[in-house]
């Protein structure tokens, strides 16, 4: 395996992804107790914490098998941009988690595994961002729908593609 075709953004999103992969496993919320520490993982927060862990560790396979050359993606699609989406989308949802408690705020603190999972996320976010950029992207296009829309399709608008519509047929008025 070839590890110059790496660039920094894919560093980026592996190493962020693989953070996301260990430590979502450790204890994100901790309650100690005389009788011992309870807590929760990341699998124990669907919303915040399995579809984040889906999004960022799926983020960070692709980009890795993609750059070794297992697979290639297909060109159809703006996997950069995809990519960048996804990423953003993980690290934003670990960080709601992070800046909200579980329901019960007396005794209840952040565990080792959310703080990381967090730096994770943001890593493999800030390397879906460099990618995006690095294949051409400018954030500024994203406030732009029209571009969005022309991203899916090729690049070309499917309106200007079709032809005109037939005449009405002549027919008895």
């Amino acid at each position: 395996m070839d590890f110059s075709k790496f660039k920094t953004h894919d560093w980026l999103v592996v190493g962020g992804g693989a953070v996301v992969l260990i430590f979502t496993f450790l204890k994100w919320w901790k309650v100690d107790t005389p009788f011992g520490s309870y807590g929760s993982n990341g699998f124990d927060h669907f919303f915040t914490g399995i579809v984040p862990w889906i999004l960022i560790v799926g983020t960070a396979v692709l980009t890795f098998l993609a750059v070794a050359g297992v697979f290639k993606l297909p060109a159809t699609i703006p996997s950069q941009l995809i990519f960048l989406a996804a990423t953003v989308l993980g690290a934003l949802l670990i960080l709601i988690n992070f800046l909200t408690s579980p329901g019960i705020p007396d005794g209840v603190d952040r565990g080792v595994g959310l703080f990381l999972s967090l730096i994770g996320g943001i890593v493999a976010a800030v390397g879906g961002v460099l990618g995006y950029q690095a294949s051409g992207g400018d954030l500024k296009d994203l406030t732009d729908m029209n571009k969005l829309k022309g991203a899916f399709d090729g690049g070309s608008n499917a309106s200007d593609d079709m032809p005109p519509p037939p005449p009405p047929p002549a027919g008895d008025v």
